[in-house]
């Protein structure tokens, strides 16, 4: 009889906790709900993504203020018209849904936000934190956290470039397109446009290139070393006529041959100076550039040799 009672107790037990419901998934319909609406929002496809919402479904945008689904449609439109890509990356990503202690159903998702401003080609991330409840298969309420700060600088800084004089803003033009697509992309087409005839390049006050072809030459060496070479403008500002002065981080990995040294594999990061003068028909006619080339030859293994005695 006593065994009869332990085995009832023993299923009475394991029904129980068969029927205890699952607090925490990685599978539902509900994230794969989400999942759509962040690969809809990635191709914007907005009509698609309004109907993950409810009618009065309330969100929170960095802000104790909630908006509707469509507030935040026109928002991210004005805000996405800047960038020739934008996205959520699936690389590090990650989704959950949890039903909390008043029987709510929320999915959690993480994930970095990434865009390339059209005006200037330059990337921006931000880590991005949205929890949405939903009830019926819809949301319901959301908050969505991150830092807007880089976005908002950066498209101002956009926006002031676009209000320069037309002679400045073609300058700054120039630049970007100078720096974008030569020396990011490698594509000594775009040149011709850009430079004048009589271009002259020193690095440290040494003349190191004449014309595109001598620039294209003198930079070749460094592309060679380091394939992924990029560099990204910090600050830049007019100052008298036809000047501009630039502040630039060069990064880059050395896995091609340098100067005559075999790839290390080594990262580098170094940042400089650079004075870009235009000509009176708009187009760069000399580029002084100033950089720590010890600090580059250091970071990929080079030391002075001591002085002969």
């Amino acid at each position: 009889m006593k065994n009869i009672l332990l085995l009832a107790l023993a299923l009475l037990m394991l029904t129980a906790c068969e029927k205890q419901k699952q607090r925490y998934l990685t599978e539902s319909p509900e994230i794969n709900a989400f999942k759509a609406s962040i690969s809809e929002y990635g191709s914007g496809d907005w009509e698609t993504w309004r109907t993950h919402f409810s009618d009065t479904a309330k969100l929170y945008i960095n802000s104790p203020k909630s908006i509707s689904a469509s507030d935040l449609e026109n928002a991210q439109k004005e805000m996405l018209a800047s960038f020739s890509s934008y996205g959520f990356q699936e690389k590090g990503s990650f989704v959950e849904m949890v039903i909390d202690n008043e029987e709510e159903t929320w999915v959690n998702y993480w994930a970095n936000w990434h865009g390339i401003l059209k005006d200037n080609g330059k990337e921006i991330d931000v880590p991005v934190h949205i929890t949405a409840q939903y009830i019926d298969g819809k949301v319901v309420e959301m908050y969505d956290y991150y830092d807007s700060a880089p976005i908002t600088a950066a498209i101002a800084e956009i926006e002031a470039n676009n209000a320069m004089p037309a002679d400045e803003k073609a300058m700054m033009d120039k630049i970007n397109t100078f720096v974008s697509e030569f020396l990011n992309k490698k594509d000594a087409s775009v040149l011709g446009n850009l430079l004048a005839e009589d271009y002259v390049k020193t690095v440290s006050d040494e003349k190191v290139a004449s014309g595109s072809q001598g620039l294209v030459e003198n930079m070749n060496v460094i592309f060679t070393g380091f394939p992924d070479f990029k560099i990204t403008i910090l600050h830049k500002s007019c100052f008298w006529d036809n000047n501009v002065a630039l502040h630039w981080q060069l990064t880059g990995t050395n896995t091609g041959e340098f100067n005559g040294i075999p790839a290390t594999g080594k990262k580098v990061k170094v940042t400089g100076m650079s004075h870009v003068g235009f000509n009176n028909e708009g187009k760069i006619a000399m580029e002084d550039v100033y950089y720590d080339n010890l600090s580059l030859m250091t970071q990929i293994g080079q030391t002075l040799a001591p002085a002969s005695k």
